[in-house]
């Protein structure tokens, strides 16, 4: 995936001495940035649920291994087109505003075409093409799965041009209402079909998750306004170039969500059920970070363009060090939670969904993507930042040398290491993104920005690697697998709470009282 700068700057909130009017301002920034997380974490625990009902009734396998390759190709659009919520609000954002909302919307029904020709009549050679190491079975079960994703791509992208007006627009409720209806239906129609449609119900579900999401964010775009004026014709050459200018900010995402599709094609070459381990590993670390740092991203990088064509703030300073630590409060306890409890506890309560080679997999896994995690959070903050600032030439620039240098860090990872190799190589191309996206953003301040990172990330990281591993220490001589799985998510749990008075006291005080904010505004 999915989904990016923007820094919760909540903290104002607490500090009585601020003028009203900032205060108000913070609340709703907050308000919004909560409730781009709550939608996304919604539409993560479905997700979460789904992930856990079709390990239980499908295992892992030669054909799970088949769809999830198809399904990291929907995942990494599905996350790119979460982007363009980001890339394209300078678009739209008045003054200076680039393209009309019809044109913005005429462009975005040009860029579906490609999409639904490389899943639909191609969908053989692409099987071929992304799943290498699969034999014929594997691979039949790819082309069958992308032509049903292919279809929830597209509704998935109109989704997010939606949804990226509506932001510009401030109709935040109506993005995270919209987002959580198609999470909700999504579910119900995996639990209709699981018993008729096999190893593709996963796919069905996400068509139908993206068909009450973009038109419910359909309806919600009619209510704030429609499409708006109409500034000129929408010829063939008019619409060509606006989907020039909405991709012209899209080169750099769509490259590094497409970095986990080369990372899985090597895992393809693995053991049979590996490609699906991994899968899920990657899953739950890429839906951390887009509830974090993208969901934070898409509710701030409207003001944050306005800000600095008004002002031209330093952002990377003043919003990445801030947001980043509020998204590893959450991130750092969560990533742990996986290796120490998570996959022995769902073994635990379903058995016949991972085996005990499978469990060991899936924290070899998790704890591989770890860096990946941390980076791709960084990488997350830095882009809007550089976005709002005008700074999209040089994210084009990086985006081809970004994808040569992960190809050959996973060829070489996977030459060394094997499968595990390949995924740990996953960190590499990142790491080198997020240094030179921090050079020129930060410019002067990079020193103080890098040190505060560190810093940040040794913190967290720390406190939840304490945490759960004593936990996990202390529940398995006492407890029975299962109970042991159990018993250290919930002591991991309340020590990394405990441990939060100590590194983040303030941090945690500002979130609880945006929620307070949030409850007394909508009492």
């Amino acid at each position: 995936m999915v989904r990016s700068s923007g820094e919760m700057s909540i903290e104002s909130i607490t500090l009585p001495q601020e003028p009203v009017s900032r205060s108000a301002s913070t609340v709703s920034k907050a308000r919004a940035g909560m409730a781009m997380s709550i939608a996304t974490f919604v539409m993560a625990a479905a997700s979460g649920l789904q992930a856990v009902l079709y390990l239980s009734r499908f295992g892992t396998n030669l054909h799970t291994d088949g769809f999830f390759v198809a399904f990291a190709v929907y995942t990494t659009f599905g996350v790119f087109s979460q982007t363009l919520r980001l890339t394209s609000v300078p678009l739209l954002v008045e003054p200076r505003a680039r393209l009309s909302v019809r044109e913005f919307a005429a462009a975005l029904v040009l860029l579906a075409l490609p999409v639904a020709i490389v899943t639909g009549p191609l969908a053989g050679p692409v099987s071929h093409l992304i799943a290498p190491g699969l034999g014929h079975a594997g691979r039949s079960v790819t082309a069958a799965a992308l032509p049903v994703l292919g279809g929830a791509m597209v509704l998935q992208l109109w989704a997010a041009g939606a949804a990226t007006v509506l932001a510009v627009r401030g109709r935040f409720g109506s993005i995270a209402t919209a987002y959580i209806a198609g999470a909700v239906v999504g579910l119900f129609t995996f639990l209709a079909l699981m018993d008729h449609t096999g190893v593709q119900t996963l796919g069905w579900s996400m068509l139908a998750m993206a068909a009450i999401t973009c038109a419910t964010m359909l309806f919600g775009l009619a209510d704030s306004g429609g499409l708006g004026a109409r500034r000129r014709p929408l010829t063939p050459s008019v619409q060509a170039r606006a989907a020039g200018a909405v991709l012209g900010g899209t080169p750099v995402y769509l490259v590094f969500n497409m970095l986990f599709v080369v990372t899985l094609a090597f895992a393809s070459r693995g053991a049979a059920g590996d490609a699906t381990v991994l899968s899920y590993a990657y899953l739950f670390a890429s839906y951390l970070v887009a509830g974090t740092g993208t969901a934070l991203g898409m509710s701030r990088i409207p003001e944050m363009t306005r800000r600095f064509r008004a002002e031209g703030s330093e952002l990377v300073e003043e919003t990445v060090p801030q947001g980043y630590r509020y998204a590893m409060l959450l991130v750092a306890p969560a990533m742990a939670g996986l290796i120490t409890a998570g996959a022995p506890l769902i073994h635990a309560l379903l058995p016949h969904s991972l085996t005990t080679s499978n469990v060991h997999t899936l924290r070899v896994f998790t704890a591989l993507l770890v860096p990946w995690t941390v980076v791709a959070l960084v990488v997350n903050f830095l882009i809007p930042a550089l976005l709002a600032s005008g700074r999209s030439r040089l994210l084009n620039q990086v985006a081809l040398p970004l994808l040569a240098l992960h190809l050959v860090a996973t060829a070489v990872g996977s030459a060394l290491f094997g499968v595990n190799g390949a995924v740990g190589a996953a960190a590499v191309a990142p790491t080198c993104l997020a240094a030179v996206l921090l050079l020129a953003g930060a410019r002067r301040s990079c020193a103080s920005v890098s040190t505060k990172l560190a810093r940040e990330t040794a913190a967290f990281a720390s406190l939840a690697a304490v945490a759960f591993g004593l936990a996990w220490a202390i529940s398995v001589p006492l407890l029975t697998a299962g109970g042991a799985a159990a018993g250290a998510a919930v002591l991991g749990a309340a020590a990394y709470v405990a441990g939060l008075r100590l590194v983040a006291r303030r941090e945690v005080g500002v979130v609880l009282g945006a929620i307070a904010a949030r409850r007394g505004a909508s009492a």
